[in-house]
């Protein structure tokens, strides 16, 4: 069968390759992605595949179920929609013809692969040991992230493992990112606002200087914090945005200033808030200053379940050879609010290389662009996934049961 399946991928890349350059082509930022989903939704239906507009808070979603000869167990596949705000600089046919979005982070390939995962499944589905959801998510990039709102709105109803794909230009097509355990981590967002007072820059001792106090946060909070946790703990703050001040004769009187926490351990993301307010208080009152606290806690780590990591492995060895195995020694420090859906199922994001040739730029960077191969490589190996998962299932149904952590 999988041969079969194998055979069928190759005669449809060209299709594939060009519904990757659509996407690419019209680039839709978070909660936009209306062209993009009405793409997807004629896309499954074209194949058989009942697909419907999910509306949430976020912006709208396409969910889609694939009936084998049982609708459990239920395994998912989830990809994200949304661009960036971003000008694409590549001089090629399938550049964004939208001024200022571009799709530079991949999520163009990871609908493209999940998409002919659909259609794959879709020539066999009457011998599938199971069903299979295909979720598509809008507002990936967003602050507060897509997921929440899709899970809302019952994607991941009666769904018992889940995977996504993302591509990494850092790996060369043909070899698969796998890590066992934290692939990325927890990531809040916060807001500081320094309140002095205002006055003529002739007569500091008349002011409160929110400029200067600002400057002793800072440096106090990219050194004080690290010296509160154990140093093996990887910790990554950082301050991105910062703004204050309306003249260079003017003291200025009230500062804001943002920034990201980024970490893997609960514990230690649940004592960070407190000690920067502790810490920016204390440094604020001594120069007379108040301050406000804007505390937003983001996607928290996506933790690969051990069971799934397994069986990618397996199937990017039979699949694509040993050698494309890439197993990843430490986890990202970015964000990826799929960590949502592992709430309710285990789950696995899974790194597919498509580096190559004027193609490994890195991702968010305006001339980003995928090894195109990469997607045939993405629809064996999920095919593949899908189909040994259910076969694993029937054989150990008495297995640690997949349908809950």
């Amino acid at each position: 069968m999988i041969e079969k399946l194998h055979s069928y991928v190759d005669s449809i890349e060209d299709e594939l390759i060009e519904l990757r350059r659509l996407f690419h082509k019209n680039p839709e930022l978070s909660g936009k992605e209306y062209g993009t989903a009405r793409v997807l939704l004629k896309k499954l239906d074209d194949v058989g595949i009942e697909a419907k507009l999910l509306e949430t808070e976020a912006g709208p979603g396409v969910v889609a179920v694939l009936g084998g000869k049982s609708r459990f167990p239920m395994i998912a596949f989830r990809a994200d929609m949304d661009a960036l705000p971003l000008q694409d600089k590549k001089i090629c046919p399938y550049a964004s013809t939208v001024p200022g979005v571009m799709h530079a982070c991949g999520h163009d390939f990871n609908m493209t692969v999940i998409t002919g995962l659909a259609r794959t499944l879709a020539t066999i589905k009457d011998e599938i040991e199971g069903s299979v959801k295909f979720i598509f998510q809008p507002s990936e990039e967003s602050t507060e992230g897509g997921a929440s709102y899709i899970i809302k709105a019952g994607a991941m109803e009666d769904v018992q493992a889940i995977w996504t794909v993302h591509a990494l230009p850092e790996l060369p097509t043909g070899k698969v990112g796998i890590r066992y355990g934290p692939i990325t981590s927890a990531t809040d967002a916060f807001k500081i606002t320094i309140k002095g007072k205002s006055g003529h820059s002739a007569r500091p001792h008349n002011s409160v200087d929110a400029i200067y106090v600002t400057t002793q946060i800072l440096n106090s909070l990219y050194s004080y914090v690290y010296m509160k946790f154990d140093p093996r703990q990887p910790i990554v703050l950082s301050v991105g945005k910062i703004s204050g001040g309306s003249a260079p004769n003017i003291i200025s009187g009230e500062v804001e200033f943002e920034g990201t926490v980024r970490v893997f351990d609960q514990q230690i993301r649940d004592k960070i808030p407190e000690i920067i307010r502790d810490l920016s208080t204390s440094i604020a009152s001594s120069f007379g200053a108040e301050i406000e606290i804007d505390w937003h806690f983001g996607a928290p780590p996506v933790v690969n379940d051990e069971i799934l990591a397994t069986i990618t492995e397996k199937c990017t060895e039979n699949i694509l050879g040993k050698e494309s195995v890439y197993l990843i020694k430490h986890p990202s420090m970015g964000a990826e609010d799929f960590s949502c859906y592992l709430w309710h199922a285990p789950g696995m994001l899974v790194r597919i290389g498509t580096g190559g040739e004027n193609t490994s730029y890195p991702l968010h960077n305006s001339m980003f662009d995928i090894d195109e191969k990469a997607i045939g490589h993405g629809v064996k190996l999920l095919s593949s996934v899908a189909l040994t998962y259910f076969a694993e299932q029937k054989m150990y149904p008495s297995r640690r049961p997949l349908s809950r952590r």
